[in-house]
């Protein structure tokens, strides 16, 4: 007998990846919301992930997003990396781009 098994979220082929820019269910601060993330890394409990943010939110730890085009954003925007969350894969609505080298080695220096 033949099943056609149909996973919910993301296939395994479309899993996010590091340093990419998802649209996703995340819970940052209490309340769950459908926002942009950038995907840190992959972890056994599930993705660790950051929230991106409008640029009239930014603070001074946050990292402003100089390509908007190849992160998929259509406003000036920082990711926070002050607080992160823990997303599973079914979390993940759509990919959005990924970010630059720069903007990743701004990310990596910030958070040492």
């Amino acid at each position: 007998m033949k099943v056609n098994y149909k996973p919910t979220g993301t296939s395994r082929q479309n899993s996010p990846k590091q340093w990419e820019v998802w649209l996703a269910d995340a819970a940052f601060g209490g309340a769950k919301k459908r926002c942009a993330v950038l995907v840190d890394k992959r972890t056994p409990q599930g993705y660790s992930v950051y929230e991106i943010i409008p640029l009239s939110l930014k603070g001074a730890k946050d990292v402003l997003i100089t390509d908007l085009d190849r992160a998929g954003q259509d406003r000036p925007s920082a990711v926070r990396i002050t607080s992160s969350a823990v997303l599973q894969n079914n979390a993940f609505v759509m990919r959005l781009g990924s970010l630059c080298n720069e903007d990743i080695s701004k990310i990596i220096t910030s958070r040492n």
